[in-house]
C-alpha cells in the first residue's frame, strides 16, 4: 500500500531527527579553522528524537503490516493516532493518504474522499501522489450514488450490505446498484431496506425503528417476604383462635360439652370456624409466597436506584401477636413501611 509514500515519509523523518542549526557566515578560511577545531575537541551528542517521532515510525509500520493483512479497521486505528501524534509536523498530511486507502477499503467513501481531499490541500498536491490521489477523487465521484438516509432516532450504526458503515450519518456513498442499507441501534429492533441508486444520482430511505419489549425482570423481592410475613400471620391467628375454642370445650369443673350452655356452644363454633379461615387463608397465603418466590429477581445487580433487600426489610418491620382473652381472641398486626 503506498510504498513510495511511505519510503519518504521514512526517510524525511529520520533526516528530521538529524537536522541541525545552519552554518554561520564565514568565508573558506573560517570553515577550515571550525573543522580543526572540531578535529581537537570532544565528539558532540547526537541530539535524543522526539518520543512522539518513534512512536510515530512504530505506528506507521504496524499499520501497514495489518493493512497487508486486510485488516483495514486495526490499520486506519493506527494511522490516526500517528496523525495526532504528528500535531503540527510539517509532514503530517502524509498520513491522510494511508488513512484514505483505509476508509476506501472499507466502503466509507464520503470519508475517503474527504481525506483524499484534505491531503491534496495540505500539501500532497506537491508530491508524487497528487495525480494518483485526483485520479481516485474522478473516479469515485464518477462511480457513486448518494442514499440520504432519514431516522426517527439520534444515535444509530449504518449498516450496508452487512458492512459497518458508521453513526449517525444522514448521507452516505455507494457504488452504483442495488444496495442493503441497514440501521441499527441499542435497545430498538434493526431495520433494513433495499435500495436502488444509480451513480451520480441521489436515492432516500426512512426508516422507523421500533423499541424492543422489555425484558422481564422478575417481581421485587419486598412481595415475597410481605406474603410469606402475612401466611406467617394467619397461621398463627389460627393457632390463636383454635387454642381458645379448645379452652372452652374443656370446662375447668370437669363438665362434658354436652352440659354447655348455648351461649358457649356458639362461641366454640364461632372461634372454631375463625381458625378454619385463617388456616385456609394461611396456605392460600403460603403458595402465593412460593409463587413469589419463584418469580422474584433475587439477583444481586440490582438497579443503583432502587432499594436493596436489606433496606426493604429495614423499611418492612411487620409485628404479629396473638390477643386471647376470656371473652375473645384475635391477631395483632402492626408494623411500619
Amino acid at each position: 500500500m503506498g510504498r513510495g509514500l511511505l519510503l519518504l515519509w521514512w526517510m524525511s523523518v529520520g533526516s528530521l531527527a538529524m537536522a541541525q542549526e545552519p552554518v554561520g557566515e564565514e568565508g573558506a578560511a573560517g570553515e577550515a579553522a571550525d573543522v580543526e577545531a572540531e578535529a581537537e575537541a570532544p565528539a558532540a551528542e547526537e541530539p535524543a528524537e522526539d518520543p512522539r517521532i518513534a512512536e510515530a515510525r512504530e505506528r506507521i509500520a504496524r499499520g501497514e503490516a495489518l493493512y497487508e493483512e486486510n485488516n483495514y479497521e486495526a490499520a486506519l486505528a493506527e494511522f490516526n493516532t500517528t496523525r495526532e501524534l504528528l500535531r503540527g509536523h510539517q509532514l503530517r498530511f502524509l498520513v491522510l493518504y494511508n488513512i484514505a486507502r483505509c476508509q476506501e477499503r472499507l466502503f466509507r467513501y464520503s470519508e475517503a474522499m474527504a481525506s483524499y481531499a484534505s491531503f491534496l490541500e495540505e500539501g500532497g498536491a506537491f508530491t508524487d501522489h497528487a495525480a494518483d490521489v485526483r485520479a481516485k477523487i474522478e473516479l469515485l465521484n464518477g462511480l457513486l450514488g448518494t442514499v440520504r438516509i432519514t431516522v426517527n432516532l439520534r444515535n444509530y450504526e449504518v449498516w450496508v450490505d452487512s458492512r459497518r458503515i458508521g453513526e449517525n450519518q444522514t448521507e452516505i456513498l455507494v457504488p452504483g446498484g442495488a444496495h442493503v442499507v441497514e440501521i441499527r441501534s441499542d435497545g430498538y429492533t434493526p431495520e433494513q431496506q433495499e435500495v436502488q441508486v444509480a451513480a451520480q444520482s441521489e436515492a432516500t430511505a426512512t426508516f422507523e425503528l421500533e423499541r424492543l419489549a422489555e425484558e422481564y425482570e422478575g417481581l421485587p423481592p419486598v412481595l415475597f417476604w410481605v406474603t410469606a410475613g402475612a401466611a406467617v400471620g394467619a397461621a398463627l391467628g389460627g393457632m390463636a383462635f383454635g387454642l381458645v375454642a379448645l379452652n372452652k370445650g374443656n370446662e375447668p369443673d370437669g363438665r362434658s360439652p354436652r352440659l354447655a350452655t348455648a351461649d358457649e356452644v356458639d362461641s366454640i363454633q364461632r372461634n372454631a370456624r375463625n381458625a378454619d379461615i385463617l388456616f385456609g387463608t394461611a396456605a392460600l397465603l403460603a403458595t402465593t409466597a412460593i409463587i413469589f418466590a419463584v418469580l422474584t429477581d433475587w439477583d444481586d445487580e440490582e438497579d443503583p436506584n432502587a432499594i436493596s433487600t436489606d433496606e426493604a426489610e429495614a423499611r418492612l418491620r411487620l409485628q404479629v401477636a396473638p390477643i386471647v382473652s376470656r371473652t375473645a381472641a384475635g391477631l395483632s398486626l402492626g408494623g411500619s413501611f
